[in-house]
C-alpha cells in the first residue's frame, strides 16, 4: 500500500529521481529496533540507481549526464547501520573537540541522511561525558509557508555514548518530499546543552529500486540480431518505509537509436530491441535503459536502470550462382538466380534477408533457403561480365555479416540488321541488290553469306535462290538474273552462334516474263545463195502458264563464224499467236537468234541459238 503522504506527492508532480535506491526486501522495519539488536553492524550497499538532476529531460543523454556509480541490484536491510558518514556538511570530529577537564558541551561531527535510507537522519556527536538526549528540527527548503518538523527518539548505532553516532526513528512525521534544512540539539549527561543551526540539508524523496534485471544476449551476431531487456522497477517510500511497483513509466532504451517503453502495472518491463548498425562494421554496441522523473522543484532527474556492451561478431558471406556463364538473345536482359549463405559453427547455412545488388539498377533481397533472382532491368549490347554482390548500401547491408560477390559471364547473341536499301529488275530480268548489313552491338559482321529469296505473294513460300557474301566493311551492290521478274524479294542470313537469323526488308516488282519458243533458222546445211527460214513463237508469262504474246515485234540476228559481235538482219511482227517466219539469203556459216526487246513492264526474251552450215 502507498500511503497518504506518497499518493499526495505523487499526485502533485512526479516522484524526483534517487541518489539512493534498494532492491526487493529493503527498508520496512523500524530502525531503532534494528539498531539496538545489531549496533555496530555495517550496512549492506543499496542497488543505487545512477542518477543526474537536469532541468531538461532527454531520450538519449549525453555522457555527461550519468554519474560515474553503475546501478546494482544488491539487496539492502531494512535497517542497516550506516559504515559511511551521512550526508550532509560536516562538523569537526567530536573526539577531537571533547573537553579533557569535563566541561565542555557536545559537539556535533557528521550530520546527515542514513546512507542506506533517506527516511532516517543519522548524527555524530561527542561530549565529556555520555550523551543522553540527540533531536533535530527539519525545516521544508520550499513552498509558501515552509513547515517545521521535530524529530526525537534518536538511538545510539555505532560507537559509544560519550563518542557516537545516533540515528533518528523514520520521519513518518514530515509533511512531504522535498529538501530540508536540519538544525540537530544534544544534550549530555552533565547538563549541558548544544544546538547547530544549519547543519546540514538533506533531500527526502522517493527512491527506485530494481530486481531481476537482465540485457541478452552476450554477443550480437548474425543469429542473435535482438537485444533482451527485462526486469522490475519499484519505488521505495522513505517517509513510510513501503516499496510500491513503478507501474506506467516510460523507460528509453539506447541501443543504437532510441526506443521507448513502458513499465507494467507490477512495474516490470521486457523490452525487444533489434540495434540498427547502419553496415558500419561496429565492433561493439552500448545499450542502456533510463527514465526520467521529475521533482519537487521543477526539475528533472535522469536515472540509469541498467547498462551492458555487447560485442559484435562478423560471420563470413558468400554468394553461389546457378550459372556461371548464360547465353541470351540480343533484346533479352541479364539474369542471375543463386543462393547467399553465412558461415556459422563451421557450417554454410542459407542467409535469408540480405540485400543484394547486380550493378546500379538491380536490387534485390534472399528469400527463403537464401535464394533470390536478380535481374537488370536495361538490355546489354555486348558480351559482358556481371557481379552480383551483397549491398554495400549502409542502410541496406547486413551489418553481421561480412561482403561477398560472385561473378558470371553473359554471352549476347547479336541481333542482325539487313537494309535492302536499293533494288529494281531491269529489261533484262536483272535483279539489283544493294545494301548493307549491321548488327545490334554496333558492330559490322564481315563477309558474311546472305540468301536472296522471293515469294509470289511476300507473305508465304519463300525460296532461296542463291547467296552472295556481303563486303568487309558489311555492304554489298551486285547484280543477278531472275527467272521470274514478278513477285517479292527479300535477303536472308542465318543463324550463328554469335548472330541471330534475320530478314531484310522486302521488295516488290511487277515486270512480265517473256520468251521466245520453238525458234528455228533452216533448211541444215544450206547453199549459199540459197534461202534461211527462221520461225518461232513469242510468249509472255500470266500467272503460272505461258501464253501467246501477238501483234510484237521480233528482231533476227546473226552471229558471223569466228566473229563476236551480232548483225540485225531484220525484224518481223508476230501474228496474233505469237508466231513469226522471216527469211534471209544464206551467205555465210553462223549463229541465228530471234530477240524481244521489252516495252513497258515486259522483260525482254532472247531465243535458242541456232547455227546453220552455209555450203
Amino acid at each position: 500500500m502507498v500511503s497518504a503522504a506518497v499518493s499526495a506527492a505523487l499526485g502533485a508532480a512526479l516522484l524526483a529521481a534517487p541518489t539512493l535506491a534498494y532492491a526487493d526486501g529493503g527498508p520496512g522495519q523500524d530502525p531503532a529496533a534494528t539498531a539496538t539488536a545489531n549496533p555496530t553492524t555495517d550496512p549492506a550497499s543499496a542497488d543505487t540507481p545512477t542518477s543526474a538532476p537536469s532541468g531538461t529531460p532527454s531520450d538519449t543523454p549525453l555522457p555527461s549526464d550519468p554519474p560515474v556509480d553503475e546501478p546494482s541490484d544488491t539487496p539492502t536491510s531494512a535497517d542497516p547501520t550506516p559504515s559511511d558518514p551521512p550526508s550532509g556538511e560536516p562538523t569537526p570530529d567530536p573526539s577531537s573537540h571533547a573537553p579533557a577537564d569535563g566541561t565542555g558541551a557536545p559537539v556535533f561531527g557528521s550530520v546527515g541522511s542514513d546512507p542506506s535510507d533517506a527516511g532516517f537522519l543519522t548524527v555524530a556527536v561527542s561530549s565529556d561525558s555520555a550523551i543522553t538526549e540527540v533531536s533535530a528540527d527539519l525545516t521544508e527548503l520550499h513552498g509558501a509557508a515552509p513547515a517545521t518538523v521535530t524529530v526525537t527518539g534518536f538511538t545510539l548505532v555505532s560507537g559509544t555514548p560519550q563518542d557516537g553516532v545516533w540515528r533518528s526513528p523514520r520521519m513518518s512525521q514530515l509533511p512531504s518530499y522535498g529538501s530540508y534544512d536540519v538544525t540537530v540539539s544534544a544534550q549530555d549527561s552533565d547538563g549541558d546543552n548544544t544546538t547547530s543551526a544549519h547543519a546540514t540539508t538533506v533531500d527526502v524523496e522517493p527512491k527506485p529500486v530494481f530486481a531481476d534485471r537482465s540485457i541478452s544476449p552476450a554477443v550480437l551476431d548474425v543469429e542473435h540480431t535482438h537485444v533482451a531487456l527485462s526486469g522490475r522497477i519499484s519505488l521505495f517510500d522513505p517517509i513510510t518505509g513501503d516499496t510500491s511497483p513503478l507501474a506506467g513509466q516510460t523507460l528509453s532504451v539506447v541501443a543504437e537509436y532510441a526506443y521507448s517503453a513502458v513499465t507494467a502495472a507490477d512495474g516490470s518491463y521486457a523490452i525487444d530491441v533489434a540495434p540498427k548498425l547502419n553496415g558500419d562494421n561496429a565492433t561493439s554496441v552500448p545499450v542502456s535503459l533510463s527514465f526520467w522523473i521529475a521533482n519537487p522543484d521543477g526539475t528533472n532527474t535522469y536515472v540509469l536502470v541498467d547498462s551492458k556492451t555487447l560485442p559484435v561478431v562478423l560471420s563470413p558471406s558468400r554468394i553461389r550462382l546457378d550459372h556461371s556463364s548464360v547465353q541470351i538473345k540480343f533484346g533479352a536482359k541479364a539474369s542471375s538466380s543463386g543462393v547467399v549463405e553465412y558461415l556459422y559453427d563451421g557450417t554454410w547455412r542459407p542467409a535469408k534477408g540480405v540485400a543484394l545488388d547486380m550493378g546500379y539498377y538491380a536490387t534485390t533481397t534472399s528469400g527463403t533457403g537464401g535464394r533470390f533472382t536478380l535481374t537488370d532491368p536495361y538490355i546489354p549490347y555486348d558480351d559482358a561480365t556481371f557481379t552480383v554482390e551483397t549491398s554495400s548500401d549502409g542502410y541496406l547491408a547486413d551489418p553481421y555479416l561480412t561482403a561477398s560477390h560472385a561473378q558470371f559471364k553473359v554471352d549476347v547473341v547479336n541481333k542482325t540488321s539487313i537494309c535492302f536499301c536499293s533494288s529494281w529488275i531491269d529489261e533484262y530480268s536483272d535483279l539489283h541488290i544493294q545494301g548493307s548489313m549491321t548488327a545490334s552491338n554496333g558492330k559490322v559482321p564481315p563477309n558474311h553469306r546472305l540468301y536472296l529469296q522471293q515469294s509470289a505473294d511476300g507473305k508465304t513460300g519463300w525460296k532461296s535462290l542463291g547467296w552472295f557474301t556481303t563486303k568487309s566493311d558489311g555492304t554489298f551492290n551486285l547484280d543477278g538474273y531472275v527467272a521470274v521478274p514478278k513477285g517479292y524479294w527479300r535477303l536472308y542470313s542465318a543463324g550463328s552462334s554469335d548472330y541471330q537469323p534475320g530478314y531484310s526488308n522486302s521488295v516488290h516488282f511487277n515486270r512480265t516474263a517473256t520468251r521466245i519458243t520453238g525458234f528455228n533458222a533452216g533448211p541444215e546445211p544450206v547453199r549459199k545463195g540459197h534461202t534461211v527460214t527462221t520461225t518461232g513463237t513469242l510468249q509472255r508469262l500470266s500467272g503460272t502458264k505461258w501464253v501467246a504474246f501477238g501483234k510484237q515485234r521480233v528482231y533476227i540476228l546473226f552471229q558471223a563464224k569466228g566473229k563476236k559481235s551480232w548483225t540485225q538482219l531484220g525484224s518481223v511482227k508476230a501474228d496474233s499467236r505469237g508466231h513469226f517466219t522471216a527469211r534471209f539469203t544464206a551467205k555465210q556459216d553462223g549463229t541465228w537468234v530471234g530477240v524481244y526487246l521489252a516495252s513497258g513492264s515486259y522483260v525482254d526474251a532472247e531465243s535458242y541459238h541456232d547455227y546453220v552450215d552455209v555450203r
